[in-house]
């Protein structure tokens, strides 16, 4: 079985190791996977059919794909093509877009910390308006970049200054313990929960500074986790493929929704616990495409 591992030219380079890693694990599932830099694919139309190339080249179809970057026309566009992509097109879609993840997610009654959409014309009127302290992250932030504490009016130039042409979302600030929680998914299973908690600052992210240790999961926290998993699953054909759930601790150590990472790193995961979620997944993606067969 081929499989192509998809990264941009930057992070192949900053997970050399990880990447190495699948190709290792997917040789004992006779599983070959080839690595392709995403700057180095083309993709369109030519003779009114999707067509893609590498290197200028066309490639024999994989049996599957795997996306490790925010690309949703990528990953549309391969599934146009007739290739199975993990995550899939709508779990891109919806996940790379905090706004829209929101949106969906608050289908289920989850406790989502209270949000406002703001798009990039009318961010210096609504900030203008604002209550203190606010955050505000742009759209399609990832690992902790572009979100921004407001605590007083001349925070608001340094927003102004990094998302003028981003879309944003404005929320009150709550959590004052700094701590956010991942669950990590994989289909419809929970794999393991890792809190973070800031050392510094608000942000409590791992590649920021932030502790980490392993979380054991109440059954009530367990059923949270579920109706997002589930809305998932029923919304798209074979839901999540490896997904972060994040959620903030609130005030009263209660889980509230904050996002959900579709291109997820495992390095909380590696340090927290002995768990071989590539294994996992490759292992996953395998019998998914045995039971939904084309």
């Amino acid at each position: 079985m081929n499989a192509w591992l998809i990264y941009s030219d930057f992070e192949s380079k900053r997970n050399k190791k990880y990447i190495e890693f699948y190709m290792e694990e997917g040789k004992k599932l006779d599983i070959s996977i080839k690595l392709l830099i995403a700057e180095k694919i083309d993709i369109g139309v030519k003779d009114s059919k999707w067509f893609l190339s590498y290197k200028g080249e066309e490639l024999l179809k994989p049996a599957f794909a795997i996306c490790r970057m925010m690309y949703p026309m990528l990953t549309t566009h391969l599934e146009n093509m007739g290739i199975r992509v993990y995550n899939n097109s709508f779990i891109s879609d919806i996940c790379n877009d905090k706004a829209k993840t929101y949106q969906f997610v608050a289908k289920t009654k989850v406790a989502i910390v209270d949000t406002t959409f703001c798009k990039k014309e009318f961010i210096t009127d609504k900030l203008e308006l604002i209550p203190f302290p606010s955050v505000i992250k742009s759209t399609d932030g990832h690992g902790g970049t572009e979100v921004f504490l407001l605590e007083k009016k001349e925070d608001i130039e340094v927003v102004l200054n990094s998302c003028h042409d981003k879309d944003v979302v404005i929320q009150p600030f709550v959590g004052k313990n700094h701590q956010d929680l991942r669950v990590y998914v994989i289909g419809n299973e929970i794999i393991a929960a890792v809190m973070r908690t800031a050392r510094e600052g608000f942000k409590s992210n791992f590649c920021l500074g932030g502790e980490v240790s392993l979380y054991k999961l109440s059954s009530k926290e367990k059923d949270i986790i579920y109706k997002i998993i589930n809305l998932f699953k029923e919304n798209s054909t074979y839901g999540f493929g490896f997904v972060g759930i994040d959620f903030i601790i609130g005030d009263q150590g209660e889980l509230l929704f904050n996002e959900i990472e579709d291109v997820v790193g495992s390095r909380m995961l590696y340090q927290c616990t002995d768990i071989n979620v590539v294994k996992l997944y490759l292992e996953f993606i395998r019998k998914n495409l045995l039971e939904f067969k084309d």
